[in-house]
């Protein structure tokens, strides 16, 4: 072996170790005595109090969650409310996380606990701000990757370290950080049971509506009014497009523009949802993209299911991925195939006579 030879493989193998120590670090269990004190030592329940903004910033991407009333606004995305549940638990585990047990403070290896500056184009990490009303910085960390079960059963952990700062932590919370829409808001725009579906009414625009109905024993549906001569032509064809509207997740959001909607009419599609839910999904083609909005209504029970929807979904459209829109806006004439012929009398089978 050459001295070049060598010298390539021992810094390979140098490279190699320091990494191994670097994920071994990161997986001991927890250790009292490294234990570095409370997160955000400055912030206590009347500190928490004065919040007013929340940032989260990764690369070139940014969210803002601004406070309004008794509501977290999405400033980014045209002001979409956030999910009270999600922001109320991220003040509550970053006013109490203590900075259990220290990592490494090589800078060189943050990247495998997803520390890495926040500002590069390709980082992993996130840097979390909370602000008073007067744009005062209350509190910042950079956020990592989560540590499920660092703690025991149930009790997870996240890795920080303070900005301008190399040395990084295991913290006793989980922090959740993102600039997505999808991170903040409620995970789901329209959730309803299968089998609480009673009635769906399906129109492609340009095409005649069709019906589907819930089967009196209420486990299957099927077409209603198939022309004569017709049958479905698969017999969970119906089960399938209904189960495609029993949930539809919140990936992105953008403001109806009443006087000049964007997109072309695609479709339409409404449904009676016991116990008394009627709702209405409309949806738009612009471009390659797909954009739907609800419309809700409710008796008895149903009342204030169908007035929460509208809190939510008035004066907004819904981006849905195009393989769900295909599972949901099939053609009457695609689910739909001709019954066979009866046989004529000359095709009826001749029947030998009977042999005595």
């Amino acid at each position: 072996m050459t001295p070049k030879q060598f010298a390539t493989l021992a810094l390979a193998a140098v490279a190699t170790l320091t990494l191994a120590l670097a994920t071994y670090s990161a997986s001991k269990p927890w250790s009292q005595s490294k234990a570095g004190g409370k997160m955000f030592a400055n912030l206590n329940q009347d500190s928490a109090a004065k919040v007013q903004v929340i940032e989260f910033s990764q690369g070139k991407s940014k969210l803002t969650l601004e406070k309004s009333g008794d509501r977290w606004l999405m400033k980014e995305k045209n002001g979409f409310p956030a999910s009270v549940d999600k922001v109320r638990t991220l003040l509550v585990n970053a006013m109490s996380a203590e900075l259990a047990e220290a990592k490494t403070n090589r800078e060189s290896i943050h990247k495998v606990l997803e520390l890495e500056n926040p500002a590069d184009e390709n980082a992993n990490s996130n840097l979390l701000r909370l602000l008073d009303a007067n744009g005062s910085v209350l509190a910042e960390i950079v956020v990592g990757k989560s540590r499920a079960e660092a703690f025991g059963a149930g009790k997870g952990g996240t890795y920080v370290r303070r900005p301008n700062e190399t040395q990084t932590w295991l913290t006793n919370r989980e922090l959740t950080a993102g600039t997505k829409l999808a991170n903040w808001a409620r995970e789901r725009l329209f959730e309803a049971q299968l089998e609480k579906f009673k009635l769906v009414t399906v129109e492609i625009q340009g095409d005649p509506s069709y019906d589907i109905k819930r089967e009196p024993e209420g486990k299957t549906f099927i077409l209603a009014n198939i022309p004569a001569g017709q049958k479905q032509k698969f017999a969970n064809a119906a089960d399938d497009l209904v189960e495609t509207l029993t949930n539809f997740n919140l990936d992105e959001t953008r403001k109806i523009d009443s006087a000049a909607p964007k997109g072309t009419p695609y479709g339409t599609v409404r449904a009676e949802i016991d116990p008394g839910l009627k709702v209405y999904f409309k949806v738009r083609k612009d471009g390659e993209t797909f954009w739907m909005s609800l419309d809700a209504s409710g008796t008895g029970d149903s009342l204030k299911t169908a007035a929460d929807l509208m809190g939510l979904a008035q004066g907004w459209e819904f981006k849905v991925p195009p393989a769900q829109i295909q599972r949901i806006f099939k053609k009457q004439s695609e689910l739909l195939e001709s019954l066979a012929p009866e046989p004529t009398e000359a095709e009826q089978p001749v029947k030998e006579p009977e042999k005595k």
